[in-house]
C-alpha cells in the first residue's frame, strides 16, 4: 500500500512538471491577437499536447504572431533551453512540418510565427485529423473560443459575394471578386479538404450542401505551407474557375481571410462550418460579419416557391402566408438567394459604407491586437450579441 501511494504520488509530480509547458503556452498563446482562453476542464492543453511536444512548447514561448528568422529566435531561446542553433532550426522545421507553426520563405531566409487556433493550428492539422481532435476542438470552441473568435476588433475572415448576385452598378472593390484575386494571383494556388465537413463525416453526419471533400483554397504563403504539409494539392486557375462555379450552384458561402490579397478562401455550409455555426448562434450575425453587401427582398414578386429558403445558410429567409421573409439582421450578404430566385423577388445591394479590409495577414493581426479587449469586454460583447444588441 505504501508503495502504490508513493509511485501514485510520483506520477503526480511527473504530470504536473510534464504539464507545465502547455499552461505556459496557453498563457502565451492568449496574449496574440487571437487569444486562447482556459478552460474549467483543461481540453485546451489536450489540444496542444496534441500538437507541440514538451520541447517544442518551450520553444514556441520565445515566438509569436510576428514572423522571425531562426537565428533571431536562437537568440532569445537558445541559452534559457540549452539548444544549439541547429537544434532550434531542426524544431522549427518539424513545427512548421506538423502544422503547430507558420512559416515563410523570404529571400531565400525561413521566418517563423505563432498561429492562432482558429483559422490556422486547427486547420493544418488535417493530414493527422482524427475524430477525437475534433471532438475535443469542439468542446473547446463552442463553449469558449467562440467568445474569442467573435469578440475581435475584426473579424478574421470575410463574406463576399457570389459573383452572379452582383451588377455592374454595384461598383464591387477588386477585394469583393474572388475570380478577380484569382485570375492576378502570382503565387501557386492550391485545394485541400474541408476540415469542417471532414470532421463531420467522422462522425456520420455527411455535409447535407455538397458530397465534395475538397473546397479551401489556398494562396501565399498559407497556401504555400499547405502544399508542404500534405494537406493540398496544387490546381490551375482555370480548374479554380471550375471550382468556383460548383461552389456558386451548390450553394456555399465564399469566405476569404479578411484581406485585400487573401491566403485563404473558405466555402461553407451552416451544416459543418464552425464559423458560420459560431455566428448561427446570436440573434444578429450581421454585427460579426465583415460584408459589403446585403439583400433586399420586393415581396410583391414574391412567388412564395422557397428557393432561397434552402440556399440561405444562415437562417434568414423564411416563408410565411406563401411569402418570403427576409430577416435583414441575419443576412451576411453572401448572395446565394439573389442567383436562384426567377421572379426577381431578392436582389444585393450594397451597403453605404465599405468596409476596407488590412492590406494583408500581419496587418489583420496587427488591427485585431490593436483593438484586443479584455475579458470583461468580450464577454460583454458576446452577451450583448447574444441578446441581439450591437456590440
Amino acid at each position: 500500500m505504501k508503495q502504490a501511494t508513493i509511485t501514485l504520488r510520483d506520477h503526480l509530480v511527473a504530470m504536473r512538471k510534464w504539464d507545465k509547458p502547455y499552461k505556459a503556452l496557453r498563457k502565451h498563446l492568449n496574449k496574440q491577437p487571437v487569444g486562447y482562453p482556459a478552460t474549467l476542464t483543461g481540453v485546451e492543453r489536450r489540444l496542444l499536447k496534441a500538437m507541440f511536444t514538451v520541447d517544442e512548447a518551450r520553444l514556441a514561448l520565445y515566438m509569436d504572431w510576428q514572423y522571425k528568422t531562426a537565428d533571431t529566435i536562437f537568440e532569445k531561446a537558445g541559452h534559457a533551453l540549452q539548444m544549439s542553433g541547429e537544434d532550434v532550426c531542426n524544431m522549427l522545421s518539424v513545427m512548421e512540418k506538423n502544422g503547430a507553426i507558420a512559416a515563410r520563405e523570404v529571400d531565400g531566409t525561413w521566418e517563423y510565427a505563432l498561429h492562432p487556433l482558429v483559422i490556422g493550428m486547427y486547420e493544418m492539422q488535417l493530414p493527422k485529423f482524427t475524430p477525437t481532435l475534433y471532438l475535443d476542438a469542439r468542446k473547446y470552441m463552442v463553449p469558449v473560443f467562440c467568445i474569442e473568435y467573435l469578440s475581435s476588433a475584426i473579424p478574421q475572415t470575410r463574406v463576399v459575394p457570389v459573383e452572379k448576385s452582383v451588377t455592374p452598378e454595384h461598383n464591387t472593390a477588386t477585394y469583393d471578386e474572388i475570380r478577380n484575386i484569382i485570375e492576378n494571383a502570382d503565387s501557386d494556388i492550391c485545394i485541400a479538404e474541408c476540415i469542417c465537413r471532414k470532421a463531420k463525416a467522422s462522425l456520420g453526419e455527411p455535409c447535407k450542401v455538397t458530397d465534395r471533400k475538397e473546397a479551401c483554397l489556398g494562396l501565399g504563403d498559407f497556401g504555400a505551407q499547405f502544399l508542404r504539409n500534405g494537406s493540398a494539392r496544387k490546381i490551375t486557375k482555370k480548374e479554380v474557375m471550375e471550382h468556383l462555379d460548383l461552389c456558386e450552384k451548390e450553394g456555399l458561402v465564399i469566405q476569404p481571410s479578411n484581406e485585400m490579397n487573401p491566403e485563404y478562401y473558405c466555402f461553407c455550409c451552416g451544416c459543418c462550418c464552425g464559423i458560420l455555426e459560431m455566428m448561427r448562434t446570436v440573434p444578429r450575425p450581421v454585427d460579426f460579419c465583415a460584408s459589403n453587401f446585403y439583400a433586399v427582398l420586393d415581396t410583391s414578386a414574391c412567388n412564395g416557391c422557397g428557393r432561397c429558403v434552402k440556399r440561405c445558410q444562415m437562417g434568414a429567409i423564411t416563408i410565411k402566408d406563401k411569402k418570403a421573409v427576409l430577416n435583414t439582421s441575419r443576412c451576411i450578404g453572401c448572395g446565394l438567394c439573389v442567383t436562384t430566385c426567377k421572379t426577381g423577388s431578392l436582389q444585393l445591394v450594397k451597403k453605404e459604407t465599405e468596409t476596407v479590409p488590412p492590406g494583408n495577414m500581419e496587418a489583420k493581426f496587427a488591427a485585431i491586437l490593436a483593438g484586443k479587449k479584455g475579458t470583461m469586454g468580450k464577454l460583454a460583447s458576446t452577451v450583448k450579441g447574444a441578446w441581439g444588441f450591437k456590440p
